[in-house]
């Protein structure tokens, strides 16, 4: 059979076999994570993929896009997950996902590191991020969608002004090219344990894989916490995932900067 190295419906399924769950393919869409939303809604099962070439409408954390271009330029998927965890754990399942992309990546010879809480981090600029989005039903989570994307191929004067000189691609670190669709296996065989480890309640293990990919901790950040700016030394994590200040303060969830 012949080596399919462009993404499609028949090559991510060629090469996520052990994973051996539905998947949608669109060559253009919207957002994996609004399609993977929709579908979980209808029913989707947990493991259930939605894969595009390019998204129109991609979205970042808080009102931020994601910047994608097609034919190879970039890694665009979702998962729905159906964790046994409460709300207050959904933190742990966007770090849990961030190890996997950046554990399956460093497989392949790349070098990256992880800024709290969810970007990952080649030389220190942006190459992908996560965002995880879910439902909420009697106080438990009826699902969750993990939505990733990795510039692949995009060069450096491709990248919006804004971006230039903090978003990189994996091809503008190594000069490589990779096949998306062995990409995603990867990153799914990684996800497959810490999903499991994340329902039995092993969050040690998520945290423990997940501070040896920190950037963060170590540095002085600056955030916004109620509207006050704060600085100060990223030292640990807590026990959801939560961003530990020298200062005293712990950071749920948001953005830092590093300083």
């Amino acid at each position: 059979m012949s080596r399919v190295y462009d993404i499609s419906q028949e090559a991510v399924e060629m090469a996520t076999w052990r994973w051996a769950k539905p998947v949608q393919f669109y060559e253009v869409c919207d957002s994996t994570n609004t399609r993977a939303v929709e579908w979980a809604r209808a029913g989707a099962k947990h493991g259930s993929l939605v894969v595009t070439d390019h998204q129109t409408e991609g979205r970042g954390r808080g009102d931020r896009t994601w910047f994608s271009l097609p034919n190879l330029a970039s890694l665009l998927f979702s998962v729905v997950v159906r964790p046994n965890i409460t709300p207050e754990e959904l933190g742990l399942l966007s770090l849990g996902t961030g190890v996997a992309v950046a554990l399956a990546l460093n497989e392949r010879k790349q070098s990256l590191r992880l800024k709290w809480p969810n970007d990952l981090l080649a030389r220190g600029r942006k190459v992908g991020g996560i965002l995880c989005e879910s439902e909420i039903q009697g106080g438990r989570v009826n699902f969750a969608v993990c939505g990733i994307g990795v510039n692949m191929r995009i060069s450096r004067d491709q990248f919006p002004r804004e971006l230039k000189a903090s978003a990189t691609s994996l091809y503008n670190e190594t000069g490589r090219s990779y096949d998306r669709a062995e990409v995603i296996a990867g990153i799914l065989i990684q996800l497959d344990p810490i999903l499991k480890d994340l329902d039995a309640g092993r969050t040690h293990n998520i945290l423990n894989s997940y501070i040896k990919l920190c950037e963060t901790l170590g540095r002085t950040v600056n955030v916004e916490i109620d509207g006050k700016k704060v600085t100060g030394q990223a030292v640990d994590l807590d026990d959801l995932g939560g961003l530990v200040l020298d200062t005293g303060d712990v950071i749920p969830v948001g953005d830092v900067t590093l300083a």
